[in-house]
């Protein structure tokens, strides 16, 4: 018997707009700046009406809330975490924290993040309601420390714990300083430095003394 190959399903007309509005989003937040981009500008860029705009997301708070999302998730891919799973574990974390790093010390989220911390700041219901489209399961720095503490490389009994560790020691020299303006963004050279001595002080406790 020949089974037929599944082919692709075709996107709907609502899935293909509500891409478009997202890549016009993207392009014009980096060109324009998010405060200069109007939901009537993002409209004629995407090719739809300013209604579609709305019947997809309520602001332009809940749309640069899922483009932080997508960023998130495409921090790094299942591809490299294949890649990297040859290297000693040292190396695996800091390639996974440097890909991070390189995503939240961008401008460009940062701005967004800034905008999104504004708006939501005095709305806690609807910021959790958007923060739940940002799930840190679906993230390879999630999956990573799962397969690792399955494996007994690291002493991790609270995977969920271990992650938000790594996310607070990454995030209090990428992202909060950035964000308050206290900061300027790091460059390459001070994001892989921050991911190699992070990666050094988390496994220094939850590393096996045998893996060393």
């Amino acid at each position: 018997m020949t089974v037929k190959a599944k082919m692709p399903q075709e996107k709907s007309r609502s899935e293909l707009k509500r891409e478009a509005i997202l890549n016009a989003a993207s392009d014009a937040f980096q060109t324009f700046g998010v405060h200069n981009t109007s939901m009537d500008k993002l409209a004629a860029l995407a090719g739809v009406s300013k209604r579609t705009v709305y019947n997809h997301f309520s602001s332009k708070e809940a749309l640069v809330m899922e483009l932080l999302s997508v960023l998130w998730k495409s921090s790094i891919s299942a591809d490299t975490l294949a890649q990297i799973s040859t290297c000693s574990v040292k190396q695996q974390l800091i390639t996974l924290l440097h890909q991070e790093i390189c995503v939240i010390a961008q401008p460009g989220y940062l701005e967004m993040a800034k905008v999104a911390m504004g708006h939501f700041m005095f709305k806690p219901d609807e910021l959790q309601e958007q923060l739940k489209t940002m799930s840190k399961e679906d993230t390879a720095l999630h999956v990573w420390l799962e397969q690792q503490s399955e494996s007994g490389a690291l002493k991790v009994t609270n995977v969920e714990l271990a992650r938000n560790q790594l996310h607070n020691l990454i995030k209090g020299s990428a992202f909060w300083p950035q964000v308050m303006g206290a900061c300027p963004p790091l460059t390459e050279e001070e994001g892989l430095a921050l991911a190699e001595n992070t990666a050094n002080l988390f496994l220094g406790y939850y590393l096996k003394s045998e893996q060393f």
